[in-house]
């Protein structure tokens, strides 16, 4: 048996155990939290940029795709290019003539700004996402939202405020490049490959140069309607239509040249800072947002391996006969582009004419409904009718040409009147086009694109 001698040394000893195991919880505890505040909220070093990592949809996974994610923008930033290439899927190393090119393009891409760092939002995971470039579909991807620290030099800040007509994303670049979504593809448990740059990346939002010099690039962009094999009554529908048979030989027809559509980003990357183009390239454009733009255009060009740009008139979204916001995310995911078409369709010169006011809030609104449901930026418009460039003066184009830039479209294309296949970099808002007539053969489809 114990004595009570025993019995208090026991208790003394039990409290002393205690008071020892508190020390040590409480030392953990603050220690942790300062490794804590030291890693996630403490100032980065000054020559690395500070970057805010979030926690991964999962809580039991690592959110190794962002750390790719923020290795590629760190060699960015650090102008370590070959270490960038490194970190690219090799099918997007295809896509560049040579790692050189990739390096020169990259130098120049944001003369004129300041890029501090950047900021991960939270990282998810797709089933599959569609590269617009190369139209791959690849499975079990990873999306890391980005977001630039950039600014415009106080040298370009100068120059912009001389102009009397500027891009307003120029001197406030911040909003554009916020949460632009990078895509990697899994390579095994613990490495990623970069898809997408995101900011950083040939799809990046553009900011046009304030001096552009002159340069043509010669690329068709062809202008369709409906795509359907619904009867037509007038000849106007028949002249807007293109039987789902005729798109399928179209698109035959350009596998056989060895055409690549490409997007309007990778048109600007080419008019403004001499970015790669492949062998024939095209752009395929479908007007107004009609459900057939989903039904059967969208189906037909990812049957095929084609991307196509799709213009949206906002108020007609989700109409008898239009497509709706769930068609066109789809798309979007799928490898397609949308641009504006204004609100309601209107003659966008007339409208000016009868008010400044509407004028703007049709090019202004479509702009911001397309942002807000696609989550995208949207820097491309096309003038319904294609007014005021069939019928218009020219004092009133020039008008509608400043409009559209102080709102922040970056490209417009015509409907023709004027046509043509050579896209110059001082008339960025009057793109040609070539119609596709729903009346004509095949023929007349091969003539309009000499290759």
């Amino acid at each position: 048996m114990y004595s009570t001698l025993d019995t208090g040394r026991n208790k003394r000893l039990v409290v002393a155990w205690m008071l020892v195991a508190l020390s040590v919880t409480l030392f953990l505890t603050s220690s942790g939290l300062w490794i804590y505040n030291a890693y996630f909220q403490g100032s980065a070093p000054p020559s690395t940029p500070k970057v805010l990592h979030k926690p991964a949809v999962s809580p039991t996974r690592t959110p190794v795709a962002s750390d790719t994610a923020g290795l590629y923008l760190q060699k960015f930033l650090q102008h370590d290019y070959p270490g960038m290439w490194g970190l690219l899927h090799p099918q997007v190393q295809a896509t560049w003539p040579d790692q050189n090119t990739y390096t020169q393009y990259w130098q120049k891409r944001f003369q004129g700004y300041t890029i501090a760092g950047y900021t991960l939002g939270q990282e998810s995971t797709l089933s599959s996402w569609v590269n617009p470039e190369t139209m791959q579909e690849y499975k079990d991807v990873a999306m890391v939202p980005v977001t630039l620290q950039i600014k415009p030099t106080p040298e370009t800040q100068q120059e912009a405020q001389k102009l009397s007509t500027v891009d307003p994303d120029i001197l406030h670049p911040e909003a554009l490049y916020s949460n632009i979504p990078m895509y990697l593809s899994r390579i095994d448990a613990t490495h990623w490959q970069i898809l997408n740059g995101g900011p950083v990346d040939l799809e990046a939002p553009i900011l046009p140069p304030l001096h552009p010099v002159s340069h043509d690039v010669k690329v068709p962009i062809m202008m369709y309607h409906h795509i359907s094999d619904a009867p037509t009554q007038t000849i106007l529908e028949k002249s807007l239509t293109v039987p789902t048979k005729m798109l399928s030989a179209h698109l035959a027809y350009l596998k056989s040249r060895k055409a690549h559509t490409i997007t309007f980003n990778r048109l600007f990357d080419a008019l403004y800072y001499n970015g790669p183009l492949p062998s024939n390239p095209v752009i395929l454009t479908f007007d107004d947002g009609y459900d057939d733009a989903y039904t059967n255009a969208y189906r037909l060009l990812r049957q095929n391996g084609f991307s196509g740009m799709f213009y949206i008139i906002t108020g007609k979204v989700g109409w008898k006969g239009q497509a709706n916001w769930n068609q066109l995310q789809e798309m979007l995911l799928g490898g397609m582009q949308i641009g504006s078409h204004t609100i309601n369709h209107v003659d966008i010169g007339n409208t000016y004419l009868a008010s400044h006011a509407q004028a703007q809030k049709e090019l202004q609104d479509s702009r911001a409904s397309l942002q807000q449901h696609l989550h995208i930026p949207i820097q491309q418009f096309c003038y319904p009718s294609g007014e005021p460039f069939r019928h218009g003066s020219l004092a009133l184009r020039a008008a509608i040409v400043t409009l559209l830039t102080s709102l922040g479209y970056v490209g417009s294309t015509t409907d023709p009147g004027e046509t043509g296949i050579i896209q110059n970099s001082l008339t960025p808002q009057v793109l040609l086009r070539i119609r596709v007539d729903g009346r004509s053969d095949l023929g007349t489809f091969q003539a309009n694109i000499p290759w």
